[in-house]
């Protein structure tokens, strides 16, 4: 079936679907909001109104969509993005994008989030969601242990033999485990987490745990702020 080639007329996110007009021909077809890369190897991004595509026209729907134009990003977006590339190295965070790529990215709800990634490798997390789930990993607490000394020498948090509960030293102070799931871990480590902060807060470090998205990173307050006004860290509402 030949490939035909259409303009996108209009987009309904909430919906998930676009508009498309012939450049050959009249009437209004629909397509996917997200072209499928696995027919077109498109990159991650939405379908965006003033796009060139194309695709085989079936019926009133249009498949295989892949772009011939994308138009560009909102100057004011590119330029918001690489304001924040600049604060970021204030805080010697280098990210090795341009800002017109991580612009498109967020104007175009992609799927990925280069950016986010990015700061993620960049910054430790209590998590390594990628080795081992929080309740089966054997060096969870000795990291923890390890990333506080430059901040609490002498840091350390044992777990309680017998007990949901962990001994924070120095002190012996025990502290209760929150009630958790295996498929959201984060409430368990809260009450844990919001000791450890106390503790910095107390000797005026410089860094605290912020809670992101399904995770906690270690960044000074002020970068945190940043990162979640520029919803970079998607937090949530567990205590922290």
């Amino acid at each position: 079936m030949a490939q035909e080639t259409f303009t996108v007329e209009e987009i309904n996110p909430k919906h998930g679907f676009a508009r498309l007009r012939p450049e050959a021909g009249e009437g209004l077809l629909h397509t996917a909001l997200y072209p499928d890369p696995e027919f077109t190897n498109a990159p991650p991004f939405q379908l965006r109104q003033g796009d060139r595509v194309t695709g085989q026209r079936r019926g009133q729907t249009v498949s295989e969509v892949s772009w011939v134009t994308r138009v560009e990003p909102p100057w004011e977006e590119v330029e918001r993005v690489a304001e924040l590339l600049a604060l970021l190295e204030r805080w010697e965070i280098r990210v090795p994008f341009e800002a017109r790529l991580l612009a498109e990215h967020a104007w175009r709800d992609s799927r990925e989030n280069p950016l986010r990634d990015e700061l993620q490798a960049q910054l430790p997390t209590f998590f390594d969601l990628e080795g081992a789930h929080p309740f089966e990993d054997p060096s969870l607490l000795e990291r923890l242990s390890a990333a506080m000394q430059p901040y609490l020498p002498g840091f350390s948090v044992q777990p309680v033999q017998g007990q949901p509960a962990v001994r924070v030293e120095p002190g012996a102070v025990e502290v209760t485990a929150g009630v958790g799931s295996w498929d959201i871990p984060q409430p368990t480590f809260a009450p844990m987490i919001a000791e450890v902060n106390a503790r910095l807060a107390a000797v005026q470090a410089p860094v605290r745990w912020v809670p992101t998205r399904e995770d906690w990173m270690l960044a000074p307050p002020a970068l945190a702020a940043l990162l979640q006004k520029h919803g970079l860290l998607e937090g949530t509402a567990i205590p922290a």
